[in-house]
């Protein structure tokens, strides 16, 4: 069935369920209900609703009632049963949107698990199924309907067989059907030919109870506010930072009973609750409709358009379609020009982009070539779009013309390279129709956070230096409005580390002259030592013209936000490099944000104090755009050092001796520091109120001697492996830390620690036929690898944000558990927390673990385990081992394994149950034999195995 045609079918379905119509603009929102997603009218070829509806009469008739239009199912021979069934149903006393399936899934740009192409199909014929029973079943006898005739049912209704799986999912939909049994029969859960079936009555559902409550309203000042807090946060805000946030910026506090009873909010929001056990964690979202326009139509996100580099409307009866923007995160751009930050033109790098266009010109020379009626234009106008023939007679590309020069000379804009030229007017060829398919492959973007300075000459000067003429990666921020130039983060990944262009050009119109200089040997007094850190790093800041004028700007700045801060002042897209205020011991501060897990928890590093610390982004402000220019000339006043002479112990330092300088150096008003040198660090030897600077009454000489710092060298001496009860299975570690060279490369709450594993919710169980949605984190090879299932991973994602909020929050405080083998933990890798049960325990510090959500082995240090607390127990563990169906090999070749890797890792497929293990161990261990199906694909879906079994029979011949 085509797409059109399965469009036209959920149409019908909606607009069947409602005996008084549905308004127009309410259309999308209840076929995205039925759905997932939007009506996809630019696929469909219109731009408006009504004109898409009014091609269809078969299915839509339209009427004006009560000064709107409405949208009725038109009747034809197959559905006259059920309009007939439908006209006899009571009216709903009920007043709102249809009580349908919700199986919304907010798009987040920052995710990983995106899915590409067209929609599961699983999904949908269920969908749709939930859709028709509730027509069905409004009307069906008191005796109900018997399971066995579903089918039938079913293909009467949308002229298509059921799919099985939609008969294992429903007794789950008990809002639309109640489901009993008269007969027990070992349930079979894909009918099989025969008559040996577990037949079911299925019910309408029970009417609800009424319930009646006093009414309460909500102020229209409130509600106003609330919309505008809600517009700077699209990706969501949570509602338990709206009193301070609301206090923070209106002055006024945010209703209590509003905050108790979120159900008053819903005709100007959405509230999710991503944590169904805790009613108190909920999300508050924009409205439905801005949320379906600003953050969840596929078309929004995918193919904008954007105002042309040349600055120019296109004149002319037909114009290309714009962009389709590449699916990931950081596709690679050539930087063509860059006129200021705000004016950047890039150029998509990649089979899609540049061979397309490369194709599209070769045609354009053949076809000009070719034709000897194709004579110079005599009066090209500004803005129109024409063939331009290269000086030297051959090449041919698309242009803009943009300024009449001279008597028949012409300047012009190449549309797919991004730059202009002048030219003769006898090179200026009419644009055939033909070459408009291909959309403008040059696009112009504004570099986040440059906005104040895009003219600034040291910006110029830099992006020509570091952008122009390359090819970098770019990430693209969300949320961008229809029509606006999109805002991105340029890199350099041919370094050894990548670096930030936006941030570069923001560094360099810092004042060096602010900060103290440094000479080897010199002493330098009054200093402030403002951080320790775990590795022996240690930040100081020194007397200096920048130290005085920032701290003026704080005071100032403190002053700006109690009497004239607005919603403005919130940072509504934060990206990492960015600069902007926090809150350090009640004083406002800078920072620079180092690191994003979603779009709620930020980590930021205070850039003049050395310290990092994990906020909400609802704890940070903008600077104010008085004091910006003002901010920016200052350089970080907090100096990266390091103690002279003190050996460097292997990881971190222990707890003890990190505190031990805290106590010594901290909060002390009579410091000074003598340089010895410096490259990237500088290596300097602290004192601490003494007037001479022997060496010997050094805060470096008194660690190095002490007792502490002794048994802390003695101890990364050791390297053997331990575990609880003295023995460990080697094998089982070494074959955890050496896999096959198929392994992908890695690069309020409860404080009850619930040391019983076993009080973990039990995963969901899987059945055999059943299909689901998937997302594969790890692929070793057919034999091995591991799914998520992809419904409960928006809930993956926010339990990761909550964890590296309160780990990192408590980190310093709460000290390590004592670790045993076996046991479950919160374990920080890289600079996430991930629950995870350790596999092994060595002596030097390192331990193995398992990933628990993500079926990854890793080593970490003891010292970043914590107790996993019961709050994060909830969430079933989100990593499935599986086994591929449909093959018999038992052992594969790396050739074979890369393979699959290449065709599963990573990627969003759909998994068909073929069998489930029992795995000894853990009750939530099991171990799935499945069917993988890539449905990214237009005209097919790809079945792994089939690919699998084509290869193995290649190698076998060339063997």
């Amino acid at each position: 069935m085509s797409d059109s045609e399965s469009i036209k079918k959920m149409l019908r379905s909606v607009l069947q369920s409602s005996k008084a119509g549905v308004s127009i603009s309410t259309l999308q929102s209840e076929y995205r209900s039925l759905c997932g997603e939007s009506i996809p009218l630019r696929k469909l070829g219109y731009s408006q609703l009504e004109d898409y509806l009014r091609s269809i009469p078969s299915v839509v008739r339209l009427e004006h009632r009560m000064g709107e239009m409405k949208c009725f199912a038109a009747v034809c021979r197959e559905t006259a049963h059920i309009a007939e069934l439908v006209a006899k149903q009571k009216s709903s006393k009920k007043s709102g949107r249809s009580q349908f399936v919700n199986c919304k899934m907010r798009f987040k740009p920052s995710n990983p698990y995106m899915l590409n192409g067209r929609r599961h199909l699983f999904l949908t014929s269920g969908l749709c199924l939930c859709k028709g029973l509730y027509i069905y079943m409004k009307k069906s006898d008191e005796s109900g309907l018997w399971m066995s005739k579903l089918s039938e049912v079913y293909s009467e209704m949308f002229g298509q067989k059921l799919h099985p799986q939609a008969l294992v999912d429903l007794k789950k939909w008990t809002h639309i059907v109640m489901v009993g049994h008269l007969l027990y029969i070992p349930p079979l859960f894909i009918i099989p030919p025969s008559n040996k079936v577990a037949d079911h009555l299925i019910f309408p559902p029970l009417p609800p109870k009424p319930c009646v409550l006093p009414r309460i309203l909500v102020s229209a000042e409130v509600r106003e506010r609330l919309k505008e807090l809600l517009s700077k946060y699209r990706q969501g805000l949570w509602a338990h930072a709206l009193p301070k946030l609301f206090m923070d910026t209106y002055k006024t506090p945010f209703p209590e009973h509003v905050l108790n009873n979120l159900s008053l909010l819903l005709d100007i929001c959405t509230v999710e609750y991503p944590m169904p056990h805790d009613k108190k964690k909920a999300i508050l979202y924009n409205s439905s409709i801005a949320d379906m326009e600003a953050t969840y139509s596929q078309e929004s996100q995918q193919c904008r358009s954007h105002p042309l580099p040349s600055g120019l409307e296109v004149l002319g009866p037909m114009v290309p379609p714009c962009l389709v923007l590449p699916s990931e995160q950081y596709p690679s751009v050539l930087i063509t020009d860059a006129k200021g930050s705000n004016a950047v033109t890039v150029r998509y790098v990649g089979e899609n982009y540049s061979n397309a266009q490369e194709a599209m010109e070769e045609a354009m020379q053949s076809f000009y070539s070719q034709s000897s009626t194709h004579h110079p234009l005599s009066k090209p106008v500004v803005g129109q779009l024409v063939a331009v023939r290269g000086e030297d007679g051959e090449e041919l590309a698309r242009a803009q013309v943009m300024e009449v020069t001279t008597l028949n000379r012409f300047k012009v804009y190449y549309v797919d390279y991004g730059f202009s030229v002048e030219t003769s007017g006898t090179n200026l060829l009419e644009l055939h129709q033909d070459f408009l398919s291909l959309p403008f492959q040059a696009i112009s973007v504004r570099l986040a956070g440059l906005e104040a300075f895009s003219s600034h000459p040291l910006v110029l000067s830099t992006l020509d230096k570091l952008a122009v003429g390359k090819i970098l990666l770019m990430e693209t921020l969300e949320p961008c409005q229809h029509n606006e130039t999109p805002v991105a983060l340029l890199y350099d990944t041919s370094q050894a580390d990548d670096i930030n262009i936006n941030s570069i050009c923001l560094k360099v119109l810092q004042d060096v002259t602010m900060n103290n200089p440094l000479t080897v040997n010199a002493t330098y007094r009054d200093v402030h030592v403002t951080n320790v850190c775990a590795d022996g790093i240690i930040y100081c800041q020194l007397p200096s013209r920048g130290t005085a004028r920032l701290s003026k700007l704080l005071e100032e700045t403190e002053t700006f936000f109690i009497s004239q801060m607005t919603s403005e002042s919130l940072v509504s897209r934060p990206f990492s490099g960015k600069f902007c205020l926090a809150r350090y011991k009640g004083m406002w501060s800078r920072v620079e944000i180092t690191n994003m897990y979603g779009n709620r928890v930020i980590e930021i590093l205070y850039i003049d104090l050395g310290v990092t610390a994990t906020v909400e982004v609802t704890d940070l402000r903008e600077i104010p755009p008085l004091f910006l220019k003002n901010f920016t000339i200052i350089p970080p006043l907090a100096i990266k050092c390091r103690l002279a002479d003190v050996t460097v112990p292997e990881g971190d330092w222990s707890p003890e001796a990190v505190l031990w300088v805290k106590e010594a150096v901290l909060g002390s008003e009579d410091c000074k520091m003598k340089v010895t040198y410096w490259d990237l660090l500088v290596y300097m030897y602290l004192f601490i109120g003494a007037d001479s600077q022997e060496l010997d009454k050094s805060i470096n000489h008194q660690l190095a001697q002490s007792e502490l710092w002794q048994k802390l060298t003695t101890q990364n001496n050791h390297n053997t492996i331990i575990s609880n009860n003295s023995s460990v299975d080697t094998g089982n570690i070494a074959q955890t830390l050496t896999r096959s060279p198929y392994w992908p490369n890695r690069n309020k709450y409860s404080t009850k620690p619930c040391g019983d594993i076993h009080l973990i919710l039990l995963p969901v169980f899987f059945q055999p036929g059943q299909n689901m949605d998937v997302f594969v984190p790890v692929a070793c090879h057919p034999g091995y690898f591991v799914l998520q299932p992809w419904q409960d991973l928006h809930k993956l994602v926010v339990l990761m944000g909550e964890m590296i909020l309160y780990y990192n929050q408590t980190l310093k405080t709460n000290p390590a558990p004592h670790i045993q083998r076996g046991e479950i933990y919160a374990a920080k890798i890289v600079k996430n927390w991930h629950r995870v049960q350790v596999k092994g325990i060595l002596s030097n510090g390192l331990v193995s673990v398992f990933e628990l959500d993500y079926g990854k082995h890793e080593l970490v240090r003891s010292t970043l385990l914590r107790p996993l607390i019961e709050e994060f127990r909830q969430l079933p563990f989100q990593a499935i081992t599986a086994q591929l169906a449909g093959t018999t090999q038992q052992h594969w070749s790396e050739e074979a394994s890369m393979l699959f890797r290449n065709h599963v890792e990573d990627r969003a497929l759909v998994a068909l149950v073929e069998s489930v293990s029992e795995v000894k161990g853990e009750m939530w261990e099991r171990k799935l034999t499945v069917y993988l199906v890539d449905t990214t694909l237009e005209d097919k879906d790809l079945w792994i195995h089939s690919i699998m079994a084509d290869i193995s029979g290649e190698l076998s011949s060339a063997a």
